[in-house]
Parts: C-alpha cells; structure tokens; sequence
C-alpha cells in the first residue's frame, strides 16, 4: 500500500528558521545562490508570475508489489496455468473552484502578494526597493522595453472568458515576465548583462525572480491493491482539506555578484497553509456540467465521474490566499536571511 499525504508539509509552519534554512533548495543553509547572495543587503522583485489554479485532478497510481506477484505467479505456475503480470490500478480526485472570482480580483491578489512579500524581507532586515520607483530609473528602462512584450503576450493569457478552467497567471502591476525554467537562454546573453550592470550600479540591488502556482485544496489520496491470480481488489480512499498551497515555486537571483544560474532554486515540498477556510464541498453532478459549460469555450466534456466543487465566498477564497502567502513570505525571508547573512 503505498500513501500520498500532501499535508504532511503543514508542519513546516511551526518549526522557525532551522526548518527555514531546508524548505528551499538553491538557497538557505546550502546552496549555489549563496555565494552571490553574501552580504546582499537591498532585494527588488521585478518579475513575479503568479498561476492561481482554479481546476484541478489529482491521481495516484499503485502497483502490486513484487512480493505479492512473485506469490501469485508461483501460485499459478503450480496449477499449470500463467500470471499475467504485477497488476495495478489507479484513482483520481477532480476538484473546481466555485467562488465567483473574476480576473480582476485574482489581479488585485497578486498585487497584494507581491507587497506582502516586500513587507515580510524588509521585516527581516533588508532594504527593498518598490517597483514603482525602480520603474522611473533610468538604467532599468532598456529591460523594460526587452520584456514588455513578453509580459503582455503571458498576460494576455489571462483572458476573463478562462476564469475558472485551468490555471490563470496575472503579474503584479510594474512587474515582468523575464524567465522561468523554461527558457532557452536564460537573461538573454550578453546585452542582457551590459543592461543589468547598469541597474545594478544604479541600485546596489539584487533581483528575486518568482514563478509560483497557488492550488485552492489540499487531497489526501490513498489506493490500496491487492492482486490475486484470478483478479485484483482495489480500494481507494481520498480527503480533501480546505487549505490551500503552493505546489509549484522556481525562482531566481540576479545580484550584483552573478546569476542567474542555469538551474532555477526552487521549493523542496509543496508549501501547504496552516489555517483552513470556510467552504462546502459536495458533488452535484449537473452543477459540475453547469460550470463546465461556463468554464469551455467549445469541446466541453462529458462528466461521467463526480468533481467535488469547492464553493466559498470570494471574500474567503481571498482571505485564505492571503494566508497563504503570507506564511510562505515569511518562511522565504528566512531562508533569505541564512543565505545572504550565514544566520
């Protein structure tokens, strides 16, 4: 039997610093941004991309031990007949939002997420410059022009009739999309450091870039497998928790030291908040097709399988989120603080 508990990293929320120093890799108490981070004492955020989920299905798949088939295959090798192999089975949970959130509202979240984390890394003993006025700099202007095209096509995703299918990303107001992960070549070459060599003299600054994806619930999915030579039993168990979490953060540091690397840091758990919301989750099979047909433009599926929906108030839904990155803001800063102070 085998058991996913993404809850398991709420414990993180209760253990200070040391635990700090571990939640991300890349930086913290080891890791290959430290050397530029050393002694950095001023931090921006010019790129944060924010994916706020607002669908999501969740699958677990389990396999027969080996243990369990070496059995059953003895067992019909001795009545002259043949096993047909390790079996294995599968589950899977679908979760949507309901919480009447429209795209301006996840844009007003993300510029609120993007302040919380200033305020948390200033609390914790750096300077930070506002975006509003890094935007005025002079030095700062040739990277605006090189990525504001790129942020408007990403942004531009973010088209209002999507609201409520998949994952819609918003950037804060005076934030970029520079890169993530994905990128073929990070920064852009050689210009793009002559570019950062002028702002980092203008600033004595270093640069946090952010890729995160918020996720409204949190499954406990639990499949368990015993396989025999006539067949297989399987039985699945699954709760969902109303508490949000962060299941994919990348993030790079362009200090006046180095960077980026070639690798991104990121999350070394997906970060889960400690405090639950207020919601009603039920399956309803017609309001499920209801919001599908809302949430696809053309091709809307069939819902031969029951989506649990997760209806609260936006007011909620917001309130939660803000919850959330705030614990992770505050966990990110000292982390921040062991990296760029050997604390």
């Amino acid at each position: 039997m085998k058991k996913i508990i993404l809850s398991a990293a709420i414990i993180s929320l209760s253990v200070g610093s040391l635990f700090a120093q571990e939640m991300f890799n890349g930086f913290g108490a080891k890791g290959f941004y430290n050397k530029s981070l050393k002694n950095q004492e001023s931090f921006y955020i010019p790129q944060m991309q924010i994916g706020f989920e607002t669908y999501v299905e969740t699958k677990q798949v389990e396999k027969e031990s080996k243990l369990s088939a070496f059995a059953n295959n003895m067992a019909a090798h001795s009545k002259g007949g043949q096993y047909s192999g390790r079996q294995s089975s599968s589950a899977r949970v679908t979760t949507i939002l309901n919480a009447g959130m429209e795209l301006s509202d996840f844009q007003l979240l993300a510029d609120d997420f993007h302040e919380i984390l200033e305020n948390e890394i200033e609390k914790a003993g750096f300077n930070v410059l506002q975006m509003e006025e890094v935007d005025k700099l002079e030095s700062f202007q040739k990277i605006k022009d090189k990525y504001s095209d790129k942020t408007e096509k990403k942004q531009s995703k973010a088209d209002p009739n999507d609201v409520g299918f998949g994952t819609v990303k918003v950037y804060p107001n005076h934030t970029l999309f520079m890169f993530d992960e994905k990128s073929v070549m990070k920064g852009g070459g050689p210009a793009f450091y002559g570019m950062l060599k002028k702002v980092h003299a203008e600033t004595n600054a270093a640069m946090i870039l952010q890729n995160l994806t918020i996720d409204f619930s949190t499954v406990d999915l639990e499949v368990e497998i015993d396989a025999g030579t006539r067949g297989k039993t399987t039985t699945a168990e699954m709760k969902i928790l109303p508490k949000m979490r962060i299941t994919y953060n990348i993030m790079d540091f362009i200090t006046p030291k180095g960077g980026p690397n070639s690798a991104p840091a990121s999350l070394s758990t997906e970060f889960i908040s400690s405090k639950e919301y207020n919601a009603n989750i039920y399956t309803d099979k017609d309001k499920a097709e209801s919001l599908f047909k809302k949430f696809f433009a053309i091709g809307v599926p069939s819902v031969d399988f029951d989506p649990r929906i997760i209806e609260m108030s936006k007011e909620d839904y917001m309130a939660a989120a803000k919850d959330l990155f705030t614990q992770y803001s505050q966990e990110f800063a000292k982390a921040l603080v062991v990296g760029a102070k050997g604390k």
